[in-house]
């Protein structure tokens, strides 16, 4: 058991990812604390077996709190929508917040997710691993201020707090999750599917298998201070959605112009923390499926 004795402090329970964090830290013999917004979520921390923690990430008292006697701190939270004072408040301010009241109470190790966006949209046929430069100052809201955060952390490494940076792709699951259920939902309500491109790349991970990264980013001793893609593999859409469609009994409109072909290296993390997956690709397309079947077949 690696967190056996530790305790971790999770932010972003829940999310997509939050839960499924949770759960494998506790798996792991960790004691979990886990920030919410309100006391209408203390029914999930209950849940989960894991102690609530009620504020926000720039309460800074609510956080220097929050961190008394923890180890490890897995960063989940974010903001993922275009309002940027909102982006700003949670991806920078609450960063900014959470690293250095973690260097004050001595936290010994920061997973902070990131996302394979930071890296821009890039014509063409390209392959991004861990040293690609970022998009500082990006156009989209999301994308440049999480490149911001990921400057945070650098720098709160500099400052002696050990980190790991995580950078996964989109985030699929059964439950609870835009690429899963959420998608053949959004599908099945759809009248014309027309933003779907065969050929476009997509930089899965299973959440499950992200959860299984967070614990070797926070227990591995070769992490320290590292950034990883977090991405199980690079698929078309082809091999994805446009499978979720057809299950759906749904047509596929394909779009005009040229697919999205950015590749993410997905080496690093297996070939130096060992990292194995838990879910794989093909299972989980295949239970999506049958999900979507379900909605034309009620059972």
């Amino acid at each position: 058991m690696r967190l056996r004795n530790k305790v971790v402090f999770v932010t972003g329970v829940s999310g997509t990812i939050g839960d499924k964090i949770v759960t494998k830290c506790l798996s792991e013999g960790a004691k979990v604390k886990g920030l919410i917004r309100s006391k209408e979520q203390v029914l999930l921390c209950d849940n989960l077996g894991i102690v609530p923690i009620i504020g926000d990430l720039t309460d800074r008292s609510v956080i220097k709190e929050a961190l008394t006697d923890v180890d490890v701190i897995i960063h989940a939270a974010a903001y993922l929508g275009s309002d940027r004072t909102m982006a700003e408040k949670s991806n920078i301010h609450g960063v900014e917040s959470l690293v250095d009241e973690a260097i004050w109470a001595g936290v010994k190790r920061l997973v902070h997710l990131s996302t394979v966006s930071v890296y821009g949209h890039l014509e063409g046929e390209v392959e991004l691993d861990e040293a690609s430069e970022l998009a500082y100052g990006h156009s989209e809201v999301y994308t440049s201020t999480k490149c911001e955060s990921e400057r945070i952390v650098q720098a709160a490494m500099a400052d002696g707090l050990g980190c790991v940076i995580l950078r996964p792709g989109i985030i699929c699951a059964e439950n609870n999750s835009h690429w899963g259920d959420r998608l053949i939902a959004k599908l099945a309500a759809a009248d014309n599917i027309d933003w779907i491109h065969p050929d476009d790349l997509t930089p899965w991970v299973h959440a499950d298998n992200l959860a299984e990264m967070c614990v070797l980013a926070a227990t591995h001793a070769a992490a320290v201070n590292l950034t990883y893609n977090a991405v199980d593999g690079n698929y078309t859409e082809g091999e994805f959605s446009v499978r979720i469609v057809h299950a759906l009994n749904k047509t596929l409109i394909i779009p005009d112009g040229s697919p999205i072909r950015m590749a993410y290296s997905c080496n690093k993390i297996r070939n130096e923390l060992g990292y194995r997956s838990i879910k794989n690709f093909e299972e989980t397309v295949a239970h999506l499926e049958e999900q979507a079947r379900s909605l034309q077949y009620p059972i």
